[in-house]
């Protein structure tokens, strides 16, 4: 068992509100109090931004980053720009990770928070592993919540949460010190419609695929729906070998409410499209564990595949319609 003294947990992003990106009154309080609640002995650091309210929250270290503003990812079909905040998670995620000294750390939005610690057992349950896709020095531990195996009805590859991190320091520093993002600047050819799937690389596998090309340069996607070159199966060993994917529950991990109740991602449509603990097991044991006849054939697993029938599966009919319809805007627009 790993000692809490021996993580650092790094809790990244706006205090409150940060450029019309609401919060949950009072969430990064609950989120620092909860760290020191779960992880006793541990050193919290917050990474944030100037000019945050900062009074009443409890933190060991502080790390105020400057703002690289948001950035444009791409233009959509009318020529307007598509503004994000991946830069700004990146910089508040590498500042604190960067000011880590102890062994192990945990990356945590500001807008989540500790429920346990059940985290620090799974990083040190799954031990086998191969040498194929074999890219950080230990598993990490990540949620399931948009760590996804379909979108838009269709498999998708190294579509890795960005939500919560739990490993190795240096594991997680490789995954996050990233160089910022440049601005796209032209509608024409930085288009929202992707000529390989239709559709933009999500930020979660553009975040995920930064920090694989350290390590394997060759590693690419052409839009979010790309499984060209063995990237589906690459994508599996490489999920299988260096992490451990579980739901919050399964965690420790407390969502805020925008991922609640009614939202996407909580309804059954949404969860069942992530991975799934017991899915990943099965493939930890294809490619780590060399016991590929013994997969777990387990109800839930039954349970899974007749979600993804019912809920997944019959979109693909809906996004095939939209791919069509966007390339057919793109020709108008690539054409007048």
């Amino acid at each position: 068992m790993i000692d809490f003294k021996d993580i650092s947990v790094v809790v990244q992003g706006p205090v409150q509100t940060f450029e019309n990106r609401k919060q949950d009154s009072g969430i990064t309080q609950k989120c620092l109090e909860s760290v020191r609640e779960h992880l006793p002995g541990s050193t919290l650091i917050l990474s944030t931004w100037g000019d945050q309210n900062l009074k009443g929250l409890d933190f060991d270290e502080l790390v105020i980053n400057d703002d690289p503003g948001p950035n444009i990812r791409y233009f959509k079909l009318d020529g307007t720009p598509r503004y994000f905040n991946n830069n700004r998670q990146i910089v508040t995620s590498r500042g604190g990770l960067r000011r880590v000294k102890t062994l192990y750390a945990v990356k945590l939005r500001s807008d989540n928070y500790l429920t346990g610690n059940r985290f620090v057992e799974l990083q040190k349950e799954y031990r086998l592993r191969s040498s194929e896709h074999k890219y950080l020095q230990e598993r990490v531990v990540v949620s399931n919540i948009f760590t996804r195996r379909y979108a838009k009805g269709y498999p998708v590859a190294y579509h890795l949460s960005d939500f919560f991190y739990f490993g190795l320091t240096q594991d997680i520093l490789s995954i996050w010190d990233l160089p910022l993002y440049d601005d796209a600047t032209d509608p024409k050819q930085q288009s929202e419609f992707s000529e390989k799937s239709g559709f933009p690389i999500d930020c979660t596998q553009m975040f995920w695929i930064s920090a694989l090309q350290k390590f394997n340069p060759s590693i690419s996607l052409g839009g979010l729906l790309d499984t060209s070159n063995g990237a589906l199966g690459d994508s599996d060993i490489c999920f299988a070998n260096n992490f451990v994917i579980a739901s919050p529950e399964q965690l420790g991990l407390g969502l805020c409410k925008k991922f609640l109740g009614k939202a996407r991602i909580s309804r059954t449509k949404g969860q069942c499209a992530q991975w799934q603990h017991i899915e990943w097991i099965n493939s930890y044991k294809k490619h780590c564990a060399a016991n590929y006849s013994k997969l777990s054939l387990h109800p839930d697993l039954i349970k899974l595949w007749l979600h993804r029938a019912w809920h997944v599966l019959p979109t693909r009919l809906e996004t095939q319609i939209k791919v069509s319809k966007r390339a057919r805007k793109f020709r108008e627009s690539h054409n007048g």
